[in-house]
């Protein structure tokens, strides 16, 4: 989904997952804004508690999984952020070290 508004949308679909991306900043580095995610969240639980929100676009470091998830993401997209990084090995273990911090920091 681009838009909150796309997200509301297919929503109303029913899938088990909604990525939402703002295209502008795919591949990017930078990241969308924390009330982005929140409002996307919070819309398309309002419509479907059961479904899934990945936030994807711009995602290129641990800091930014972190970020994400603890705003309320289930996921993220990282293609870029893996494919461009200097050790891409390195960097997938730093994003999974972050969602895992994340995650047990929510679950407090």
């Amino acid at each position: 989904a681009d838009t909150i508004e796309e997200a509301a949308a297919i929503a109303h679909l029913a899938p088990n997952i909604i990525a939402a991306e703002e295209p502008e900043l795919i591949g990017t580095g930078k990241t969308s804004d924390v009330d982005y995610v929140k409002k996307t969240i919070e819309v398309v639980r309002s419509i479907n508690p059961d479904i899934y929100v990945l936030q994807g676009a711009g995602i290129s470091s641990g800091k930014d999984v972190y970020k994400v998830i603890k705003a309320g993401a289930v996921a993220t997209g990282s293609s870029s952020g893996i494919y461009k990084a200097a050790n891409p090995a390195a960097m997938v273990e730093e994003m999974i070290h972050a969602m895992r911090k994340a995650w047990n920091e929510l679950q407090k």
